[in-house]
């Protein structure tokens, strides 16, 4: 970023020379002088470079203190060079002579002088006044061309900061999911392998599927739908083996779920809360999952029990993480909504049905 600002401050300074010969090629090739007038070029460009030099020691010397918030500093500086340049303007004025006005005539006290006379109280602006104007308006400039690089610079900091909140969110995901979940699942395996051996292959089969797509699939910033329903159809199919039938466990998809995408384990995050806080063995429970696609949008619901012996307990850090990478990621293109009563808690999340429709960059 400090390359391009200082390739558009050389820039800008030359093309401010160039225009300099460019106006004097027209003044030339139009026929009003006989000779390129290259004397007057030269006095220009020498009454240019004393600017040049102010947006220099203003851009090199005075700024670093701005930036470091020492005003006061910055202030005595700037206000130093402003005073040194208005002195140079007043004890040298050099115009190009080949461009420089006749002298104004003799007139008698016969003949009046025909030129109007400026109204009461106004003076011609003089040119100096106009160059120290001008010099201001050049460190205002500067200013200006700094906060815009600086906000821009912010802004790419920010992004990835906010990219590496978003990584570090989705570990914190996997992480909360897979080491007590995969325990409990590996409990549940061992109780069937002398009960019904072809059940716990089949459900280490299901465990394997899972857990490779946690391994290989959740650190991707988005993945197919597909892949989300493939591990909620073998997380739902492994937590039936935990729960008696008592419990209902249902779950349906709707709609053409190819090609649309999703942030990997956000679903998936939201179920393991659904059975971690709503299933009792003392009480009718029952985890509910819907998914559908409808044309643009992807709609998600996952409703759970809520049952009063077990308290006030809070739905955890996990999807408070969930809203915190769809904000990142989605912006205002996302719904997230939560219902909750004494007997049922839910989560509605509507997304786009592409990533880039909703990106918020």
């Amino acid at each position: 970023m400090r390359k391009r600002e200082l390739w558009l401050y050389a820039g800008i300074w030359v093309l401010a020379f160039l225009m300099v010969p460019l106006a004097m090629s027209v003044h030339y090739f139009s026929g009003h002088d006989a000779h390129f007038p290259w004397r007057d070029t030269l006095v220009t460009w020498r009454n240019i470079l004393p600017f040049l030099l102010l947006f220099i020691l203003h851009n090199h010397l005075a700024i670093p203190f701005l930036d470091r918030r020492r005003w006061g500093v910055y202030v005595a500086i700037t206000l130093s060079l402003l005073v040194l340049f208005g002195i140079y303007c007043f004890s040298s004025v050099s115009r190009p002579l080949s461009m420089s006005a006749p002298a104004p005539p003799n007139w008698s006290s016969d003949f009046p002088d025909p030129r109007p006379a400026p109204p009461d109280g106004m003076r011609p602006v003089e040119p100096e006044v106009m160059k120290v104007v001008m010099g201001l308006l050049l460190i205002l400039v500067n200013l200006g061309v700094k906060a815009v690089f600086r906000a821009l610079k912010n802004e790419r900091q920010i992004q990835s900061l906010q990219t590496q909140s978003l990584h570090q969110q989705l570990e914190t995901l996997r992480y909360q999911i897979s080491p007590h979940f995969f325990m409990n699942t590996l409990n549940n395996i061992h109780a069937l392998v002398d009960i019904d051996p072809a059940k716990a292959k089949e459900s280490i089969e299901e465990l394997s599927k899972l857990m490779r797509i946690v391994l290989y699939d959740g650190s991707a910033p988005t993945i197919p739908l597909s892949r989300e329903v493939e591990y909620l159809q073998h997380y739902v199919s492994l937590m039936r083996l935990r729960y008696p039938e008592s419990v209902e466990i249902g779950m349906e998809v709707n709609g053409d779920i190819t090609g649309a995408s999703v942030p990997p384990l956000v679903m998936a995050s939201c179920v393991e809360n659904a059975f971690k806080h709503g299933i009792s063995y003392e009480a009718p429970s029952y985890v509910r999952i819907s998914l559908s696609v409808q044309g643009q949008e992807i709609r998600f619901l996952c409703e759970n029990s809520r049952h009063p012996s077990h308290g006030t307990v809070p739905h955890g850090l996990g999807l408070e993480n969930v809203h915190k990478r769809l904000d990142l990621m989605y912006g205002p293109f996302y719904s997230w909504e939560v219902h909750e009563t004494a007997e049922e808690y839910g989560v509605t999340l509507i997304l786009p049905r592409d990533k880039e429709e909703g990106t918020n960059d």
